[in-house]
């Protein structure tokens, strides 16, 4: 790759987190519904015709932001690598990648989560380009691990949107009971070990 090219992806790269951080601020405070292209604009001093470069409307540069902030380089990585570890090593580095993401965005991501109740396409949209991607990941590890004998038979879409569903909710009560929540940072690990045990082994005592 020529420094040339190289050069143009890392302004694309910089342009569009300059763009989606800009969009964050004004749908946090004017609501998606309320905010324009041009309030995003002028918060990310850039002109309107800049962002249409990158982005289609107004739903496109929030389900960019969701998938960008729910869907991390990081978590790809793990589920890509499934293979070839154990279902405690999988599990736990799944869950300490989760925790970690989570914990430090949870404020913004209920925040996405919560915009987009409110919009029935946008709905649609966030479910087809970022949800089912996620899931589909999900799934597959699940039913190779029952091919494999490793796992018991299990509905694995069922299974793939309880776990997916166990790191909404518990998002949700970390920024409900905020100081008092057990979910916090220092507890990253201990809280895989549980998590990972209960996932995997179940709560009823061998």
């Amino acid at each position: 790759m020529t420094t040339r090219v190289k050069r143009t992806e890392q302004i694309t790269v910089a342009r569009k987190k300059q763009i989606l951080d800009a969009a964050l601020v004004v749908f946090s405070q004017k609501g998606f519904g309320e905010a324009t292209i041009a309030d995003i604009a002028a918060e990310a001093h850039t002109g309107i015709g800049t962002i249409y470069n990158y982005y289609k409307d107004k739903r496109d540069l929030l389900i960019s932001l969701v998938a960008e902030n729910l869907i991390s380089e990081t978590l790809v990585s793990v589920i890509a690598n499934a293979q070839g570890k154990s279902d405690e090593e999988f599990m736990k580095s799944l869950l300490i990648e989760r925790l970690d993401f989570g914990l430090d965005n949870a404020q913004k991501l209920l925040f996405l989560f919560f915009e987009i109740q409110r919009d029935t396409k946008l709905r649609q949209q966030y479910v087809t380009q970022v949800i089912s991607p996620l899931l589909s990941m999900l799934e597959d590890y699940i039913r190779a691990q029952v091919a494999n004998g490793n796992f018991r038979r299990v509905d694995e879409k069922v299974i793939a949107r309880t776990i997916a569903g166990a790191f909404i909710g518990n998002m949700i009560l970390y920024r409900l009971e905020r100081r008092d929540s057990p979910f916090k940072k220092s507890r990253v690990n201990e809280l895989a070990d549980e998590l990972s045990s209960l996932f995997l082994h179940g709560l009823k005592k061998n």
